[in-house]
């Protein structure tokens, strides 16, 4: 299968920089690595998919306004719901099932149906998913499982 450069995404620039393994070229850490991690052709564009990677619960989502796939931590920040069991709203950001966040691609929640008007708790990083780099290749979707900003 050829690679097709209309498939990429915006954070396909970070597998280029991005160091297999870590910085340290004297040991090898599993978490700073890509990891193909699904086909992208049987990924469902209307629902969220969950997945585990290096022992942590991931969920994959496709980001209807981006128009990539985005991976976060399958965890709302709230009451720990599995995102995974939520869904894509209607605006198409990932929703979840216990109490409705909404997030964003980049892991910021959008909106907070119980709260108050005029009141900003969504926008509090604490109300963040953690969001991981993605890339499309040869079919496949990467995610890279470390911290790209450590570097």
């Amino acid at each position: 299968m050829l690679l097709d450069d209309r498939t990429q995404t915006q954070s396909d620039s970070l597998s280029d920089s991005l160091p297999a393994g870590g910085d340290d070229p004297t040991r090898f850490d599993p978490a700073e690595a890509w990891y193909p991690v699904h086909y992208v052709e049987d990924l469902d564009k209307t629902k969220p998919t969950k997945f585990t990677l290096l022992d942590r619960d991931l969920v994959i989502w496709r980001d209807r306004k981006a128009k990539s796939w985005r991976v976060f931590e399958d965890q709302c920040p709230h009451r720990l719901a599995p995102l995974s069991e939520g869904r894509i709203a209607e605006d198409g950001l990932l929703e979840c099932p216990y109490h409705g966040w909404a997030f964003q691609g980049n892991g910021d929640c959008d909106r907070i149906p119980q709260q108050l008007e005029g009141k900003s708790a969504h926008e509090s990083k604490r109300a963040c998913v953690k969001s991981f780099p993605t890339a499309e290749r040869q079919g496949l979707l990467f995610v890279y499982a470390g911290t790209p900003d450590q570097k």
